[in-house]
């Protein structure tokens, strides 16, 4: 559910979506932190127990490489499809959680992938 409102906002704050905003690298990078923070469990624990400030001992993946990282570059899928990992990620969200995606599933899932890629 967090992933889910995570990728949707972060598509709309986007710095490539918003190029007259001079605030959008900063939301986006919030957005990122945030979105770090709660989808950890240890983080989000410390988060609950300290508020804000637990946040200013933590490191923080840059927002940009981080989105890249999970859903790929909508810019690049046209040439290279979408990144393995995030093929992952939404083969286990179909699934209902990683317990769902077996291996036969994922290997199948990952041949399309490749063969999409080599047809484009």
């Amino acid at each position: 559910e967090i992933r889910k409102k995570y990728y949707v906002k972060a598509r709309t704050l986007h710095p490539d979506k918003n190029p007259n905003d001079p605030e959008a690298n900063q939301k986006f990078q919030a957005l990122g932190e945030a979105y770090q923070v709660l989808s950890d469990p240890q983080r989000r624990q410390q988060y609950d127990k300290y508020g804000k400030d637990a946040t200013q001992h933590m490191s923080f993946m840059d927002s940009g490489v981080f989105f890249t990282m999970l859903f790929g570059s909508e810019k690049l899928e046209p040439y290279v499809g979408k990144l393995k990992l995030a093929a992952m990620f939404e083969l286990m969200e179909e699934a209902k959680g990683p317990e769902g995606l077996t291996p036969e599933k994922f290997e199948q899932e990952e041949r399309k992938r490749q063969v999409q890629i080599a047809l484009n």
